[in-house]
């Protein structure tokens, strides 16, 4: 194999030289980078990833936890995250861990990627575990949180204003003339859920339409209970107007029980929620839905640990809110109309 010694006599510069090429240390000219890197790809060196991170305290690697691998927004997340590893070129690698929205699960992922002696993490976290992310923060660990944030814990954090986004979808159903709304509701301690509940809940008593709590069913956050529970809500209450869901499991879920029960959207009932996924607009009627920008979410979540990494960004923990977007599509239906009670 060849080592750090062969690249340098092949290129003609000092070992020195090569090393800052290879950690981006130090400015080197683009004609002597150039060299280089051609002696590397000529010569096939693979520098030793375990020696240089015992040289420079870091392995090159960071972790990152997502609470749902089956969920498509932690999908384009993730893409974020890996995309803009992938610009500080082949210095760092990724070890993703998928917690299931389980506490335990979490631990359990957070004890592995520390016995690999990572530099740092992005995760959306489950909950539950806010002693031991308190702890890492408090540590040193770079530390981001993307989609949620914990309380008690001071980590950077990448987040959407869900309360005012599921307000301002609450204001678009009443404007259609909807007052009899369900909500149903995935049953997570997220606190982008209990965002959103608060954000519709709250936009919808304003304005003189309180969701009554029996119209209020929660399941787990997956498409086969949300179905389920889009049958309870039917069964409790047949003449709602429209539901509002609070992530895309609960949406295709309601869509689901809506087809078990031969009703159409949005001519019987409005169905709305939060979350786009690419497949949305091939849906009859097409979904309106709160967008969430995933994608930017995962970028940005990973830049703020990169730049807590490499110490440009140093001081108290900062949050950064993007914006969501209200795409009204067919699935809110128009103004509601006095129906029979459906049984």
């Amino acid at each position: 194999m060849a080592t750090i010694k062969d690249v340098a006599l092949k290129a003609g510069v000092s070992t020195a030289t090569v090393s800052h090429v290879i950690n981006e240390s130090r400015t080197v000219s683009p004609e002597t980078k150039k060299k280089v890197k051609q002696a590397i790809k000529l010569l096939k060196y693979r520098p030793d990833g375990i020696a240089r991170s015992l040289r420079v305290s870091q392995t090159g690697t960071i972790a990152v936890l997502i609470a749902d691998v089956a969920n498509p927004f932690f999908a384009d997340f993730v893409r974020g995250v890996e995309d803009t590893a992938h610009q500080r070129g082949e210095r760092y690698n990724l070890l993703l861990c998928n917690t299931e929205e389980n506490p335990e699960r979490e631990r359990r992922a957070l004890d592995l990627v520390l016995e690999r002696r990572i530099d740092g993490i992005v995760m959306a976290p489950t909950g539950g575990n806010e002693e031991m992310l308190a702890d890492l923060v408090e540590s040193g660990l770079p530390l981001v949180f993307g989609d949620r944030r914990l309380r008690g814990v001071a980590a950077d954090a990448v987040l959407t204003n869900n309360v005012e986004a599921a307000g301002e979808l609450a204001r678009h159903l009443l404007s259609l003339g909807h007052r009899r709304i369900g909500l149903l509701k995935a049953d997570l301690s997220a606190s982008a859920i209990h965002e959103r509940i608060e954000g519709f809940l709250g936009a919808v008593a304003a304005a003189g339409a309180p969701v009554d709590p029996a119209h209020i069913v929660t399941s787990a956050s997956n498409i086969p209970a949300a179905m389920q529970g889009g049958l309870a809500l039917l069964q409790i209450e047949p003449r709602l107007d429209a539901v509002f869901c609070t992530n895309n499991f609960m949406t295709l879920g309601m869509m689901q029980a809506l087809m078990e029960r031969g009703l159409r959207c949005p001519d019987d009932i409005a169905v709305v929620g939060f979350d786009d996924f690419p497949w949305a607009t091939a849906f009859h009627p097409r979904l309106t839905v709160v967008a969430q920008p995933a994608y930017e979410i995962g970028r940005e979540a990973a830049t703020l640990l990169f730049d807590r990494i490499c110490g440009r960004r140093t001081g108290p923990a900062v949050q950064m809110v993007l914006n969501d977007t209200l795409l009204i599509r067919d699935s809110c239906g128009a103004r509601a109309r006095g129906r029979p009670a459906r049984s």
